[in-house]
């Protein structure tokens, strides 16, 4: 049975994972694949989640109308096809992600997945996840391990190390604030991709535009749902792009010769798969899309750069503006033994190349560590490190290494 909050805290444990969404499945993954889930599981491992039920959590994981920005295998590559997880690689979502390994895939087949996948965790962990857990602060105890608390200051969980996996969130009150956007005329990409069209629909159907304020794959994949839902109700210029910079993906150098020169933008090699502006390039439909806004071929949508006047004027007019700057982190705060807080930046919560939770002065927070969207690690560049394949892999091995390395002492 999964377990609903309890009213009496959880002690002894070795780690202690905190959000259950779906990087932090990536934990148990990596340690199934490195043959050290048992251990794992012997020294206690416990996920909580705010969630009340695991329906309610798994209508949260991807419920986006899109397609994404990555083929198939990157959502399953993580999971061992003959470990203890594998039986979710063989249900109806699992198939499907497989028979397309090498194709772009909607993100509600991800979703649907990742939900088999958690079933597939919790049936191994039966005792290990814990709903209806509202964590707000982790402390730190005189003897190094840390104590997760709710609301009421009551303990949770004590263990030796800490997982912070609670994901991000589209700050719109902040970008209100800044571009001088109303708040009644502002929605998070997230909002808009997963369905909520209304506004959308009245702004274009009273003859509006729709500005669209930031030029990541959230922000092209914003234009393109939008265009292929209102189609010709959108009119030349309908809808306008702000932008900083704009980069495309490419599969390897060759690739950028069918691109205009004036359109390749700098290039930045990943040394791991060759693949070139790996982490913040678009691919898929939204690449398709920039390309023919930018060659002329698709006049209802319009690029302006920030700064511009027409990117001013673009959200001075606009009946909707959407806000697709990316995410910052849902942060846990941190406390020392003490009661004072640790600080660790401003919005986004930076961790090192193991990601280990940085403070303000970029020191590792001992024993705290980061996983998932609101915590990834930066590339050679400062490019934040965001993917399913990644957190799943590389990054949760290094979590786990560490925190077994902990019970070893």
């Amino acid at each position: 049975m999964r377990r609903k909050r309890e009213e009496h805290a959880v002690s002894g444990a070795l780690c202690q994972v905190i959000g259950c969404g779906p990087a932090a499945l990536g934990l148990a993954l990596a340690a199934d694949r490195r043959a050290e889930l048992p251990r794992l599981l012997a020294e206690g491992t416990a996920f909580l989640d705010r969630s009340p039920t695991p329906a309610a959590l798994g209508g949260l994981r991807f419920p986006f109308l899109i397609d994404a920005n990555s083929v198939g295998r990157d959502f399953f590559a993580g999971v061992r096809a003959d470990g203890a997880f594998a039986a979710a690689l063989h249900g109806r979502a699992g198939r499907q992600l497989r028979e397309r390994h090498d194709r772009g895939v909607p993100l509600r087949l991800v979703g649907a997945f990742m939900n088999d996948l958690s079933r597939a965790v919790e049936d191994v962990l039966p005792d290990g996840f814990t709903y209806g857990a509202d964590v707000r602060g982790v402390r730190r105890n005189r003897d190094g391990s840390w104590t997760s608390v709710d609301g009421a200051g009551s303990a949770l969980v004590t263990s030796e190390s800490v997982v912070l996996a609670t994901g991000g969130y589209e700050d719109t009150a902040r970008v209100s604030r800044r571009y001088g956007v109303p708040p009644g005329r502002l929605i998070g990409s997230a909002q808009l991709l997963s369905g909520r069209l209304d506004e959308a629909a009245r702004v274009i159907g009273s003859g509006g535009r729709i500005a669209i304020l930031g030029g990541s794959h959230s922000g092209f994949a914003a234009a393109q749902l939008l265009l292929d839902r209102f189609g010709d109700g959108i009119p030349a210029g309908g809808l306008v792009l702000v932008h900083r910079s704009i980069s495309l993906s490419y599969a390897d150098l060759s690739e950028t010769e069918s691109v205009p020169a004036a359109l390749v933008g700098r290039l930045e090699t990943c040394p791991e798969s060759g693949v070139i502006n790996r982490f913040h390039g678009l691919r898929s439909g939204p690449r398709e899309l920039c390309l023919r806004a930018l060659q002329g071929h698709e006049p209802r949508l319009t690029l302006r750069e920030t700064g511009s006047a027409g990117a001013r004027t673009a959200l001075a007019e606009a009946g909707l503006v959407v806000h697709a700057l990316g995410y910052r982190t849902r942060e846990v705060p941190l406390f020392d033994p003490w009661g004072q807080r640790i600080p660790t930046g401003d919005g986004t919560v930076a961790v090192d190349d193991r990601c280990r939770v940085l403070n303000a002065d970029r020191t590792p927070v001992p024993g705290v560590f980061g996983l998932g969207l609101g915590y990834a690690r930066s590339d050679a560049w400062g490019r934040r490190r965001v993917g399913i394949n990644t957190f799943h892999g590389e990054d949760a091995e290094r979590i786990v290494s560490q925190v077994l390395a902990t019970a070893m002492v």
